[in-house]
């Protein structure tokens, strides 16, 4: 019903139209009677899919030809056809068998009358109004002329303005639709770009595109009748040729200080075999890329020692050491060649340590010499170890950029639970006394283990009494 619906609206909307769109209507209106037909057979149970595409393209179709779209709607309509074809094979035996049975005494009914044919009139568009229909005009939004398919010719050469390369200047086919340009001199280069219009170009493969003849092709001051050398400049004492570069390197031998080995220009023509910069006659490692500074040898490491001098060529160090890394044997940051106690972990400048009665400063902790005391099954901080932690204070002040972390721990007596948040409580009991003397928080760091880190049996008072310990373990200097 829709399809059929669409077809009456284009054949009211298209009155009047060409060949070419009756043509498809009428095509489109045999396709819609064959899928009716194929219908009534069966073929929406035995060819429900070929169907329904002939149905979905006879639409498409209608409605390319109601926008003027030839070529596409021949296309639907083809694949509707093929489908409808395909949908009435298959339902050949699909449909239920009718038997008519007439009586014999009445007559057979007359036979249908003839089904008129339908006269489907196309209405012809042209958007530009050029007297050119739209489904044959190759431009339809620009006036054009009927003899050039609807498009425009500006200049009026016989040439659409589309393949035109001067639209505006008319022009004959062979030069692209563009005027043909004077050439006075008959030199082949037309007046407006010749430099010599009435005097022909001597085409000497020199500057022939000037229009221009040339006496001096090489400028160098010798007429080419008396250059051996036309093309080529060269002194008048060499008959104007260029002078010879032995060691072809581009530097004339006149100037070239290495007339027989091939250089560069900006040494004057000697070589620079390493590419550093420097010339070889100048470079003391002339095969190896070196720094100007020491005369072309290369510093590997980058230290300000070149390698032939530098102990460690491949590891940065100060001269002191002969071109080696600082070493460090305690870790206090402070290099052995600087440092006085070179084996105790101390403080700059000198790296010896400073003496403490209570802590003492090892290279990965701040060791404690008593035990800091709590309130039993508390985290109260009690006073008698005030002293212990205010030299702890004294140690964090000496090394302002240490960081440390503040570790809790204790015996296994009680749960496992309650022990792990008493150690949390009293390494946090701690930093707290720290921060309160001047410490920086985000120096601190503050952690319970509870029981999981014993360092004695815990079978024993003595056991128990050391896993009962508060430790600084030092993070770093830095």
């Amino acid at each position: 019903m829709r399809s059929r619906a669409l077809l009456a609206l284009l054949a009211a909307a298209l009155a009047s139209g060409c060949a070419t769109g009756g043509k498809l209507l009428a095509d489109a209106d045999v396709a819609r009677a064959d899928v009716e037909k194929a219908r009534r057979s069966g073929a929406v149970k035995c060819a429900p899919r070929e169907t329904a595409l002939a149905e979905s393209n006879i639409e498409f179709a209608l409605l390319e030809i109601s926008q003027g779209n030839a070529t596409r709607a021949r296309s639907h309509l083809d694949l509707a056809q093929a489908n409808v074809k395909k949908a009435l094979d298959l339902s050949k035996t699909c449909g239920p068998t009718q038997v008519t049975i007439r009586d014999r005494k009445q007559p057979p009914p007359p036979p249908p009358p003839p089904e008129k044919k339908k006269v489907v009139l196309i209405e012809k568009t042209d958007r530009d109004h050029d007297g050119v229909p739209d489904l044959e005009d190759k431009c339809p939004d620009l006036p054009g002329k009927a003899e050039l398919q609807g498009c425009p010719d500006t200049d009026g050469d016989g040439i659409p303005d589309a393949d035109d390369a001067c639209p505006r200047q008319p022009g004959p086919r062979e030069t692209q639709g563009c005027p043909v340009a004077r050439d006075t001199d008959g030199d082949g280069i037309p007046d407006d770009i010749d430099r010599c219009p009435d005097n022909p170009e001597d085409k000497d493969g020199f500057q022939d595109e000037d229009g221009c003849p040339d006496s001096d092709n090489d400028n160098d001051g010798i007429v080419d009748r008396m250059d051996a050398c036309p093309n080529n400049p060269g002194p008048i004492e060499n008959r104007g040729c260029p002078v010879i570069d032995r060691d072809g390197d581009g530097v004339n031998d006149d100037e070239d200080r290495c007339p027989d080995v091939p250089g560069k220009p900006e040494f004057k023509g000697c070589p620079d075999s390493d590419g550093d910069g420097i010339p070889d006659a100048e470079d003391k490692c002339p095969t190896v890329a070196g720094k100007k500074e020491f005369q072309g040898c290369p510093d590997t490491d980058a230290d300000g020692i070149p390698d032939a001098e530098d102990k460690c060529p491949l590891n940065a160090g100060p001269k002191e050491n002969g071109g080696c890394p600082d070493t460090d044997r305690d870790g206090d940051g402070v290099a052995d060649r600087l440092d006085k106690c070179p084996d105790a972990f101390g403080m700059p400048p000198d790296g010896c340590p400073k003496k403490y009665t209570l802590v003492e400063v090892k290279k990965d902790r701040i060791e404690i010499k008593q035990q800091v005391h709590f309130a039993s099954g508390k985290w109260l901080v009690l006073p008698d170890s005030f002293a212990l932690l205010n030299q702890v204070v004294a140690v964090l002040n000496d090394f302002p950029k240490m960081r440390v972390s503040i570790e809790g721990h204790t015996d296994n007596v009680g749960t496992e639970a309650f022990n792990m948040r008493l150690s949390q409580k009293r390494a946090e009991a701690v930093g707290a006394y720290l921060i309160q003397k001047g410490i920086a928080a985000d120096r601190l760091e503050s952690v319970g283990y509870g029981p999981t880190r014993p360092i004695a049996s815990n079978k024993t008072a003595m056991g128990r009494s050391q896993n009962r310990r508060t430790e600084f373990r030092i993070v770093s200097l830095e």
